[in-house]
């Protein structure tokens, strides 16, 4: 079999479908989203869940969770390898050539909080670890700067710089991880108890709220793969195997500590420096995806715009929010996107591997510039996950999959009674 070549397209094909010429196997693109699970918010998540559940407990909300993420994540996958097209062009097939802007402003505008809220945490870690290593107290600002210039400088190379990314640090991210579990391991005094504060159903929830626009933009990656069935595998490996794992490492040497930092925690076992490198390559593969996704959305919005002009701008923005205090605000935000953003993907999903025969620019052009059943399914999803989020009504418990089961069966409801009134 003839190797694929990598991408030449200076957009990097986002506004056209992948030639099977620049496709890769299901291990590379799996390495490029096992990258995007093993970064700040996660640690700082998965090691909250540790301290709240136990060890035990922990590790079952990490499984579960990641299989619904897993599931989801198969299905966005599919939608991408057979159309060939990023998440953002499905959105346009979906709510209609004009009504896509919004729910793709919508899909960019939480990816670039995403950006500042992982460059804000990455400035002050490594402000941390470089004042307890070396004494030197420097500014907040500067290591937030770097970062961003560097996670920037990154994405502006395409498919093809996350790919190569992904090769060096995900093995070299994974092993840290296990080295430092391994030496914490021992000090775990009880698997099963936990301080309290948090439910099952809530840790699951998080897991699942932790990677859920992951999930959405699966598309953006899966479109390169060699098939559908390579597309499938590779969402499965990476978010149904390796994210609980990476989850389960990251919690235990925080359980074994009693201390919810992960930076902190290798600080005071004596590995700061190799925290310090593991801090910063976590960071720059989970930022980079942040950003090159965000870059595809707005691609389809800003059309006279190069994609490395997009990411740039994009970046510039994302390290605005991060000067400003973006992690304050965190739990709100994932509450915020955990009802927003999936219903979006389970949309172009129904509407791709259900309701349409083909992805192509003359199909496209035949779409009503707004899709009213898109938006009514979209705007009813957001209203169940909201409720759901506050404890007055819900299907599954879970807020996100409330919102993504709701808006799902009312855009196939919403599409078949409008056919057959058609007829």
């Amino acid at each position: 079999m003839t190797k694929a070549k990598l991408s030449t397209s200076t957009d990097d094909f986002s506004k056209s479908q992948v030639p099977e010429t620049h496709t890769y196997s299901g291990l590379h693109i799996a390495l490029v989203v096992v990258g995007g699970t093993i970064g700040i918010p996660a640690f700082l998540m998965a090691a909250n869940i540790g301290a709240a559940l136990g060890l035990v407990l922990a590790v079952k909300a990490f499984i579960l969770g990641c299989i619904v993420l897993g599931i989801l994540g198969s299905l966005t996958a599919l939608a991408g390898s057979k159309s060939r097209y990023s998440a953002y062009m499905l959105t346009k097939f979906a709510f209609g050539r004009t009504g896509a802007h919004i729910a793709n402003l919508a899909i960019a505008l939480s990816l670039i909080g995403w950006f500042g809220v992982i460059s804000n945490m990455f400035g002050q870690a490594m402000y941390e670890t470089i004042l307890a290593i070396t004494g030197w107290d420097g500014p907040k600002l500067l290591f937030i700067l770097i970062g961003s210039v560097l996670m920037v400088w990154v994405s502006v190379r395409g498919f093809k710089g996350l790919d190569k990314l992904a090769l060096i640090l995900v093995p070299v991210m994974a092993l840290f991880l296990i080295y430092a579990a391994s030496i914490s391991f021992g000090r775990i005094e009880d698997w099963n108890t936990g301080v309290g504060g948090m439910t099952f159903a809530a840790a699951v929830s998080s897991v699942i709220g932790s990677y859920i626009a992951g999930v959405c933009i699966q598309p953006d990656y899966s479109r390169y793969a060699k098939n559908s069935s390579h597309a499938v595998w590779s969402a499965l490996l990476a978010l149904g195997v390796s994210f609980p794992f990476v989850l389960t490492m990251a919690a235990i040497p925080s359980i074994a500590m009693g201390e919810p930092d992960l930076i902190k925690v290798m600080i005071v076992i004596g590995i700061g420096v190799p925290a310090f490198l593991l801090l910063l390559l976590a960071s720059l593969s989970s930022n980079v995806l942040c950003l090159y996704s965000a870059g595809l959305s707005l691609a389809t919005i800003f059309t006279r715009q190069t994609m490395k002009t997009i990411i740039i701008a994009t970046g510039i923005i994302g390290t605005a929010i991060a000067f400003s205090h973006a992690t304050d605000y965190l739990i709100k935000y994932l509450i915020l996107l955990g009802i927003t953003i999936p219903p979006i993907a389970s949309i172009y999903v129904v509407d791709s591997l259900i309701l349409r025969r083909e992805h192509n620019e003359a199909s496209l052009q035949e779409e009503p510039a707004i899709d009213i059943a898109a938006f009514i399914a979209w705007g009813l999803a957001i209203l169940v996950g909201y409720l759901a989020s506050k404890n007055i009504f819900s299907i599954t418990s879970f807020a996100a999959i409330d919102s993504i089961v709701v808006s799902g069966l009312v855009f196939l409801g919403l599409k078949f009674f409008t056919t057959r009134l058609t007829k």
